[in-house]
């Protein structure tokens, strides 16, 4: 990626002021401080950057995982693509270089002082206070609407300010704000279909973590059946032949809803009904000779 050299931007509205006192010496114009939705639009850049190609790569593993998948797993991999965000907040907000994001906006993170880049370590702490500020309803975020220089949490976190390294048009002021709402729009949208419409890895975990049960519940049929020569639509004669019947009733319960359980038998053929434990409560069900 390209590093683009950090060149704090005066507002070239504002005059010279000049001093009252003796040495007549001019004041320096004053610093635009970057707007909300520029840094917005500028954040969404990024993590799109990031957690796009991600995704697409941590389906790989995800696939070859499958059913047994867990859930620990899935959550690790969840953790490595923010880290990877955070890395890369990390380098590319530290020294003289800005993010590919604030580079197509206009504006870039710099020392609140004003004095020059800030620090790796600093750079690192900031990109952390992005999730420190989301883990507070937001309201790290908010804080900027408050503050002066439209400073957040994880700017005060990592000593910074963010200011406007370009001018801008008219035009590209009201394009920013415009690409702001639509990228909201989608944000919005795919939080909803990742994590309530049911599009997500973790639901699809749900799902086959309650397959994976019936399939356990069902080789404890064929042994019930092996033993006493017929199928039981008995869940605890079941759990007794588990071995471990404490275990067995933990893990139904973690995989499966209580009250959509079926277990049905008819002569030589049973079949098993569930819900899965996802946000739609997707059916499931296994049936014996199938």
């Amino acid at each position: 990626m390209t590093e683009n050299r950090i060149n704090i931007m005066m507002d070239p509205e504002i005059p010279t002021l000049v001093k009252s006192n003796a040495d007549n010496k001019p004041e320096g114009p004053q610093v635009v401080y970057a707007s909300m939705a520029e840094r917005f639009v500028a954040l969404l850049i990024d993590y799109g950057c990031v957690y796009i190609p991600a995704q697409l790569l941590a389906r790989i593993p995800l696939r070859m995982l499958g059913d047994d998948l867990k859930l620990w797993q899935f959550f690790a991999i969840l953790a490595g693509i923010n880290f990877l965000f955070i890395l890369y907040e990390a380098i590319f907000s530290c020294g003289d270089r800005v993010t590919l994001g604030k580079s197509l906006v206009g504006i870039a993170v710099v020392k609140q002082d004003l004095s020059g880049p800030i620090s790796f370590p600093r750079a690192f702490l900031r990109a952390v206070g992005y999730y420190i500020s989301a883990a507070l309803l937001m309201c790290g975020f908010l804080l900027s609407f408050f503050e002066e220089r439209h400073r957040a949490l994880h700017d005060f976190l990592g000593g910074s300010v963010v200011v406007q390294i370009r001018q801008k048009a008219a035009w590209e002021r009201w394009a920013v704000r415009a690409l702001g709402g639509l990228l909201l729009v989608a944000f919005a949208w795919t939080v909803y279909t990742q994590y309530l419409g049911g599009g997500d890895f973790a639901r699809q975990y749900y799902i086959n973590q309650a397959h994976k049960h019936l399939q356990k519940i069902a080789i404890l049929e064929e042994t019930h059946h092996n033993l006493y020569g017929y199928y039981t639509n008995d869940l605890k004669r079941l759990a007794l032949l588990s071995g471990d019947p404490v275990r067995f009733r933990r893990d139904t319960q973690a995989a499966l809803e209580p009250k959509g359980f079926q277990l049905g038998v008819q002569g030589e053929h049973y079949k098993i009904r569930a819900l899965a434990k996802d946000e739609k409560h997707t059916p499931v069900m296994f049936e014996s000779g199938k």
